[in-house]
Order: structure tokens, then C-alpha cells, then sequence
């Protein structure tokens, strides 16, 4: 793909929040990955909702690679890849996550310049390393590039754009940017889980909102069994926002998929006469009619 090629393709690329948005799904959720991680103040609410203020966005991509779910569309900008290598940019430091997913789709080295290699870049390809260690994946490795090489490099590019957003749009290939779900960890590594769901079946009562709300499927009822797919989970919050009785805790935990299952029995409401599952054996109300004042009619 030529400079001009790549340059023309990012302009009509916007930065966008999509329907996979938890806060699309559900208004209790309380997601922030994307806010927390935009230093322009250009995500913003608008109701319940998030969305971008283009005039602010410099589409640096921070939110895009946060988003648990991938549920943000556009370019990382300022993301500049060569021969399958990051080139480092001092402007801004890559996360945990980015680095072991690039680290998948083909990325082996880091280039530096002129400029050393910064503590902060230091400290993440270290950490990075670890878990690829972990992950049995082989590790990033960080290498100089040639001053004259890389001034060239700006010295063609300045041609294009004379501001810093535009130059950085210009350097990025789309390809790398915009697959589908290419924000998910777990899409990577299929054999291993980064989160651990933490089910207290003293407090569930099995009202399956969370199955309902997870995005991911990680959790399967069947006959008498509740399944949890650590695997899948992604730690978008959704159950955890959605759970009236605070009875499911996220944890980080990295090691092989491992699923979790549970048993519960099947019973008769002794008030309302229908089947429900329940944790608990000495139960006899299902969750509606424990919950439900006595001076209203049963919605059966």
C-alpha cells in the first residue's frame, strides 16, 4: 500500500462508539474504560450514553484499544507500523493489552530511533513479556532504527500534512486498525482466560439477568447445571452492573481456560405454583415472590 493510498484511506475514517457499547444495552452500566483512558475530554455523555466529540477526538485510538467489548470503531493514529514492526513514538505509550495483541496479529519488534526508548515503553514491553512468557508466546524484542532512515521517513511525510493529527492519520494502515472484535483479548488467545468469574451462590438466586446482559456467553445454564466460561470473559461489567444481589466478583487471573460449573436444584414455588432453580435447598419461593410485597397481585 503506498503513502498516498494510506493517507487518502484515513481520511474519511471517524471514530465512532457502537451498539456493542454496554451503556447501549443496559443503563445501569457503569463501563468507563474508554472515558478513563481519552485525555482530551472528547468522550462524553449524552444521557445515559457515551459518545464522541469529533472536534476534540484526535483519534489517537486510547478509547478504541480500551474497549473490553471492541465496541469502538476507527484508527489509532498515531500507531505507525513498518515491516511488521511498532515504530516508538514518545507521545504516547502503548498498553499491556495492545502489546500482546499486536504481538498476535504479527507484530516482533519495537524500532527506535534517535531518541532511546522511554521508562514508560520500558516497563509495558517488559510486562508484556511476562505474560507472553506465560502465554507461551515468544517475546517483543526492542531494536534501533537508522537516523537516516527514519529522517527520510519525516521528510516525506511532512509533505502530506504540516498538523500533527493529520501526519499521524496519514502513517497508519488501515489494516491493522479495523478488524472485527480486534480488541478482544480473548479472540487472541483462545486457550488461556485473563478473568476469573466469581459467582457467590449463598446470595444468587439464579435470576439469569446476567445471562441475559453478558455479551460473551460466558455463562450456559443447563438442566441442572450453570457452566461459566472464564475463557470468554472479557471484564466488560455488564453482569456485575446488572446483578441485584452483588453476588458475581471479576477478578484478573491469568493461567489456561479453565470452566467452572455449579449445581442447583429445580423447584416448585410453593406461592405462585411455577418451576424456578435455585442454589439454596431449603427455598421454596422463586425469586419473584420473595421479593414481591404480599399486597400485590403475582404477575403469574
Amino acid at each position: 500500500m503506498s503513502v498516498l493510498t494510506k493517507w487518502l484511506e484515513s481520511l474519511h475514517v471517524e471514530t465512532i462508539i457502537t451498539s456493542k457499547c454496554t451503556r447501549a444495552r443496559n443503563r445501569k452500566s457503569t463501563c468507563s474504560y474508554c472515558l478513563e483512558q481519552c485525555k482530551h475530554e472528547a468522550i462524553v455523555f449524552k444521557e445515559h450514553l457515551l459518545v464522541i466529540d469529533t472536534n476534540k477526538c484526535t483519534m489517537c485510538g486510547a478509547c478504541m484499544i480500551a474497549c473490553p467489548l471492541s465496541g469502538i470503531e476507527g484508527l489509532a493514529a498515531n500507531r505507525v507500523f513498518e515491516k511488521g514492526s511498532l515504530l516508538f513514538d514518545h507521545t504516547y505509550t502503548p498498553s499491556l493489552k495492545e502489546l500482546l495483541i499486536y504481538k498476535k496479529r504479527g507484530m516482533k519488534l519495537i524500532e527506535a530511533g534517535q531518541t532511546l526508548i522511554n521508562q514508560e515503553w520500558e516497563s509495558v514491553v517488559a510486562e508484556a513479556n511476562e505474560r507472553l512468557t506465560m502465554l507461551g508466546e515468544t517475546e517483543i524484542h526492542i531494536t534501533m532504527k537508522s537516523c537516516s532512515e527514519k529522517l527520510s521517513r519525516r521528510a516525506l511525510f511532512g509533505n502530506f500534512q504540516t498538523e500533527g493529527k493529520q501526519l499521524a492519520k496519514s502513517l497508519t494502515p488501515a489494516s491493522w486498525q479495523m478488524e472485527p472484535d480486534g480488541w478482544k483479548l480473548s479472540k487472541y488467545f483462545p486457550g488461556y482466560q485473563f478473568f476469573s468469574v466469581e459467582l457467590n451462590t449463598n446470595d444468587c438466586t439464579l435470576c439469569q439477568a446476567c445471562f441475559s446482559l453478558c455479551p460473551e456467553d460466558v455463562f450456559t445454564i443447563n438442566e441442572t447445571t450453570l457452566q461459566i466460561d472464564n475463557g470468554k470473559c472479557v471484564n466488560c461489567t455488564s453482569c456485575t452492573d446488572i446483578c441485584p444481589e452483588n453476588a458475581i466478583q471479576i477478578r484478573e487471573d491469568l493461567k489456561r481456560k479453565n470452566e467452572r460449573e455449579e449445581m442447583f436444584q429445580k423447584k416448585q414455588c410453593e406461592s405462585c405454583g411455577q418451576t424456578f432453580n435455585t442454589f439454596q435447598i431449603g427455598t421454596e419461593k422463586c425469586h419473584v415472590c420473595i421479593n414481591r410485597d404480599s399486597e400485590w397481585l403475582s404477575p403469574y
